[in-house]
């Protein structure tokens, strides 16, 4: 006999508490400095974005690393020494991949195995102590609801990897949507009046 169950769960995420700063050179490396932390769960409101969307519309330029860094966490787990912002920028990569689809089976290859399950009379509390880890179980809730989008303006540089929040949504913002409905529309006025000069050419003719 079969049997299933529908299981209630909550993510939290412990924080490290780590000092990092950009240490400068022709490969730029962030130095990190472990804090004394509690471990009290991270209070995630504070975030702006989710992570898996911060990391995946992340620029290449040290500072921004530095700054998601600092608000997230280290990826991979690191807790002191240095690590290279490349090496950092290859999670963000392999995330678009799978963003992109053309990655997501290997994406969801890399088991996720850190979280650890506690069973409370609320349900199943799934704890998270890396960003990385926390990046793959958001973007797996996500991407299982498909509301994983990349903005269909073709211009859009700053937060084109969004997540949708509602069916049939193309674009990220308002925004963007504005602008390609008056650019559609321009179109559409351009060619008409192309076809009427054309006709007026003809009929003169």
């Amino acid at each position: 006999m079969g049997s299933h169950y529908a299981i209630t769960s909550t993510i939290r995420y412990y924080k490290m508490a780590t000092a990092v700063e950009v240490l400068p050179g022709r490969s730029p490396r962030l130095r990190l400095e472990p804090c004394p932390n509690s471990q009290a769960p991270f209070d995630v409101s504070r975030w702006k974005d989710t992570p898996h969307v911060a990391l995946a519309n992340l620029r290449d330029e040290p500072e921004a690393v530095l700054r998601f860094t600092r608000t997230y966490g280290v990826l991979g787990g690191a807790k002191s020494g240095t690590v290279s912002v490349r090496q950092l920028l290859q999670f963000r990569d392999n995330l678009r991949a799978a963003w992109d689809g053309s990655w997501t089976e290997n994406f969801f290859a890399l088991a996720i195995t850190h979280p650890a399950l506690v069973a409370q009379p609320t349900g199943m509390v799934i704890a998270v102590a890396d960003p990385w880890t926390l990046v793959q179980v958001l973007f797996a809730q996500d991407w299982t609801e498909k509301r994983i989008k990349k903005c269909e303006n073709p211009d859009c540089h700053e937060v084109s990897y969004f997540c949708a929040v509602r069916k049939g949504q193309k674009f990220c913002s308002q925004k963007c949507a504005v602008l390609i409905n008056v650019r559609q529309f321009r179109a559409r006025e351009a060619d008409l009046k192309s076809k009427e000069e054309k006709y007026a050419k003809a009929k003169k003719a």
